[in-house]
């Protein structure tokens, strides 16, 4: 029997469609994005990480051919949810719209992303981390069971992204309260940051690969969230790794793909620690259901 805590580790990346003038965080092509999935993935899943991909609809309608093929590699598929990539018509993001309109934002955007591929994302991210306290209620009312909406420590209240004060390891949600933990059996996996600490006004330290460099930045995070982890006796542990499609995972030698070989061989090392479970959003959801069950027949034996 394994003693060693779980230590379950998720790496993301929102797909997002090529930059606009309105819209400019994309990537500036399209072969940069299929490269930059590509390379991201087939790293990953040779390393024995199979990723969760977060997918605009207009992402998935371009690429819905490299999208069904890594699905049956083992990717997810989620969707990324940013309503200004849906719309020249919406200007703010999620959180920043009220309960009907995020409803149908939501809806519409999930049913274009099966549309294009075939597949029914449940999982869901949305742009710049955006939500408000409808937010998680709506995404479960149309279908989504997990998510990584939250940066835990993140303050910018113009894009409707407030998670000062959130839980920071994964939960279920409270359907009206956004920062708490509840009983709706939606899983939230925060991304992991240091929520005390920010490089920007209102933006924390995570673990995105698009930051930094691995030494300065990634590993003295990753330490520091373990050791939070073993002093608060967080009983279900978890890293999760976003990025985003702009970056040349394709190739050997760039910042990004250095960082990610860096944390794949780091996390070799946690071996000896932790027993390590590689997990998309949904097979983390599969192992937290389980984990909770095991947990409750623990208690029920305990009582006298």
């Amino acid at each position: 029997m394994d003693l060693k805590p779980a230590l379950y580790v998720v790496f993301t990346m929102d797909c997002e469609p090529v930059a606009t003038k309105a819209v400019r965080t994309g990537p500036k092509s399209w072969d940069q994005s299929v490269r930059a999935i590509e390379g991201f993935s087939y790293r990953l899943l040779a390393a024995g990480y199979p990723p969760t991909l977060f997918v605009s609809p207009r992402t998935a309608d371009e690429h819905a051919p490299l999208f069904e093929e890594l699905v049956e590699n083992g990717v997810e598929l989620g969707a990324h949810i940013h309503p200004p990539q849906l719309s020249p018509d919406l200007k703010r993001h999620l959180g920043g719209y009220r309960e009907q309109d995020q409803r149908t934002i939501i809806g519409d955007a999930a049913r274009r992303i099966e549309s294009a591929t075939g597949i029914i994302p449940r999982s869901f991210r949305s742009g710049m981390y955006s939500a408000s306290d409808d937010t998680y209620r709506l995404a479960f009312e149309q279908g989504f069971r997990q998510g990584s909406v939250s940066q835990p420590g993140r303050e910018v209240k113009g894009d409707a992204a407030v998670w000062t004060g959130k839980h920071a390891d994964p939960h279920y949600v409270h359907p009206e309260d956004r920062l708490v933990e509840g009983s709706m059996p939606f899983l939230e996996v925060p991304v992991t940051a240091d929520a005390q600490s920010t490089y920007r006004r209102g933006v924390p330290y995570d673990l995105s690969l698009d930051q930094g460099y691995w030494d300065e930045w990634h590993q003295p995070l990753i330490e520091a969230q373990l050791q939070r982890m073993e002093t608060e006796d967080v009983r279900f542990r978890s890293l999760c790794i976003p990025t985003r499609n702009l970056y040349g995972y394709h190739l050997d030698d760039t910042v990004q793909t250095t960082t990610l070989t860096a944390l794949v061989g780091y996390l070799d090392t946690l071996r000896e620690q932790y027993n390590v479970v590689p997990a998309t959003l949904e097979g983390a959801h599969a192992h937290f259901r389980k984990h909770s069950l095991v947990s409750s027949h623990e208690v029920m034996r305990r009582e006298p």
